[in-house]
């Protein structure tokens, strides 16, 4: 068992991988509402916090940040430190492979501060707005949204504006420089492990930018999928 201290604080404790995280990991259907993770977490926490017998709920109830930890250190104990991602270039002319070696333990972590609810004054209305932190419940409704947009996550962290419940146009319906100040809030706010690769294709010096999870060999090191 490897035991880890969450950006939030909590601690927890995992297992390495098996067979049958792997076939959830390839279960299409469980990896686009999100039940893979969620189960292969449940699966693999042997401890969380005080809890030895880790339910669904717990690991819906755990924040984002939290989560990729857990599956970038779930990686770790089970395959390795090292990844190595071939990536394309995405210029339209170009289109040639560039390598990138990435040390998970290099990858940086922010902790959570101690309050989950936050007030922010929307600079250019004046309007309050009170959010939240993204968790697991958050993330699977986003999973089974058809058409998510920039906006999906942000609505769901928010409680209120001016006082209000949101609905589905409140943020369309602000100026994007309170849009822009808002997300910039709930980005200062959070927490957990910065998983974005940024590379420089070695053929045309197009820049590449992608997150390591969404790469296969994260999770499936020397498997062609």
């Amino acid at each position: 068992m490897y035991t880890f201290t969450l950006p939030s604080g909590l601690e927890a404790e995992l297992r390495e991988m098996t067979g049958a995280e792997e076939s959830l990991l390839t279960n299409r259907r469980l990896m686009k509402d999100g039940e893979a993770v969620n189960q292969v977490l449940r699966n693999c926490l042997a401890r969380l916090g005080d809890k030895t017998e880790v339910a669904a709920k717990d690991v819906l109830d755990l924040l984002s940040g939290d989560r990729l930890f857990l599956l970038v250190k779930l990686r770790q104990i089970s395959f390795g430190d090292e990844v190595d991602l071939t990536l394309t270039c995405p210029a339209k002319d170009c289109g040639e492979t560039t390598d990138v070696h990435i040390a998970l333990d290099d990858l940086d972590v922010t902790s959570y501060g101690t309050e989950r609810e936050f007030i922010f004054e929307l600079p250019r209305t004046k309007k309050p707005v009170i959010f939240t932190l993204l968790d697991g419940h958050m993330e699977k409704r986003l999973a089974v949204l058809k058409a998510p947009d920039l906006h999906s996550a942000m609505l769901m962290r928010v409680k209120e504006i001016d006082g209000k419940a949101p609905n589905k146009n409140s943020l369309a319906e602000l100026p994007a420089f309170d849009l822009n100040a808002l997300r910039a809030e709930m980005q200062r706010v959070d927490g957990g492990i910065d998983t974005t690769i940024h590379a420089v294709c070695s053929s045309c010096g197009a820049r590449i930018v992608t997150r390591l999870e969404a790469e296969p060999p994260f999770l499936f090191p020397n498997v062609r999928l």
